[in-house]
């Protein structure tokens, strides 16, 4: 059933917001240092062995943000919509298994979901200045949620064990 609905959400086209910004122009008026980013929005399915799916909205160009480094992805500068498999947000140390989200711009609106293994037991969330975090848990996964706006760089990081495994 996840994997239906990981396919739904990936072939399916996601529309522009008119609440996020049409551009990347910050505070300074030129789009350059100390400028905001824009929006980002991002569901982040982990699956068990730490592969990730990363699908959503994002105003900003691609290159140079740490969550992609080393990411399979497709992003289309009209829609601003992206596409990417990820080997490198999860590092293992004995039985858990942390997850680093990073994106250093400055961000008008930050949306994330993370959404990991049924079996995962969690440990900890920590999130930088800005954000604020909550996780539930359904019959199919553990979603951790981080909301934020206004915020001078994301840093999201969450421990948890795998239980069934």
């Amino acid at each position: 059933m996840v994997y239906l609905l990981l396919a739904a959400v990936a072939f399916s086209p996601l529309p522009p917001s008119s609440v996020l910004a049409d551009d990347l122009v910050g505070a300074d008026g030129e789009g350059g240092a100390g400028a905001a980013a824009g929006s980002i929005v991002l569901d982040v399915y982990v699956e068990a062995e730490g592969r990730a799916l990363i699908i959503g909205y994002l105003e900003a160009e691609p290159e140079g943000l740490a969550f992609l480094e080393g990411a399979e992805l497709f992003y289309d500068e009209d829609t601003r919509e992206l596409y990417a498999k990820s080997s490198g947000l999860t590092s293992t140390l004995g039985d858990e298994t942390r997850l680093e989200f990073e994106a250093d711009l400055g961000w008008n609106e930050c949306h994330l979901a993370f959404y990991l293994p049924k079996d995962a037991a969690m440990l900890a969330v920590s999130c930088s200045e800005g954000l604020e975090y909550s996780f539930s848990k359904t019959e199919d996964s553990m979603k951790v949620e981080v909301l934020g706006y206004e915020v001078e760089g994301i840093g999201v990081v969450i421990d948890y064990n795998l239980t069934g495994y």
